[in-house]
């Protein structure tokens, strides 16, 4: 993600964020004073976040919502914010049309070429500190390739798998639902290696 800048590597204040947000026509992360804007996605991502979304969608618990990539997500009040490609919330924190979500369930990220280093570092340390994540899904868009984090129990301890073949199956157990490789990469088209 590049890093904004106005006059050399400004740091925005909270307020300034909210501010340059509203006036913006794209979506920007907001990390500690810096803002990351965040890039056009490519006909795989879209299509995979469909995917995911709508399976989602069909399994969903009465009361839980999910939300695709227009989203804020609050990871550290007044300091942390991003827009995660999913969020598959079963909190009430949404009241109205509100478009901040505090605590989700499970965080859904496609992995991009310039997004990726930020999700498996930054957003991945905050987001497995996040009590009420239970599961945190990294999805490749260039070849056939998923990591899944699951909580064990309510503890800080997660279980890390990897799914690299069409049969796999990723079980949300304590949610009651499972999503198959075969529905996250239903008619994505990956490029000649």
């Amino acid at each position: 993600m590049e890093y904004l800048t106005s006059k050399g590597n400004k740091n925005y204040s909270f307020a300034e964020y909210i501010v340059l947000e509203e006036a913006s026509e794209g979506k920007n992360d907001f990390y500690h004073g810096g803002l990351f804007a965040m890039e056009d996605g490519t006909k795989n991502h879209n299509n995979i976040v469909l995917n995911v979304g709508v399976s989602l969608r069909a399994n969903k618990k009465p009361g839980c919502d999910i939300f695709i990539e227009g989203m804020k997500l609050e990871i550290e009040k007044e300091q942390f914010y991003v827009y995660p490609d999913l969020i598959y919330t079963c909190n009430d924190d949404l009241k109205g049309t509100g478009l901040l979500v505090k605590n989700p369930s499970i965080i859904v990220e496609v992995l991009s070429d310039s997004s990726s280093l930020r999700d498996r570092n930054i957003k991945h340390k905050y987001y497995l500190r996040n009590k009420s994540i239970q599961y945190y899904v990294l999805i490749s868009q260039k070849e056939i390739y998923v990591e899944c984090y699951s909580r064990i129990d309510s503890s800080p301890i997660w279980k890390y798998q990897t799914f690299e073949t069409i049969d796999g199956l990723i079980e949300f157990d304590r949610l009651g639902f499972a999503l198959s490789l075969a529905t996250i990469y239903d008619s994505i088209e990956f490029a000649e290696a």
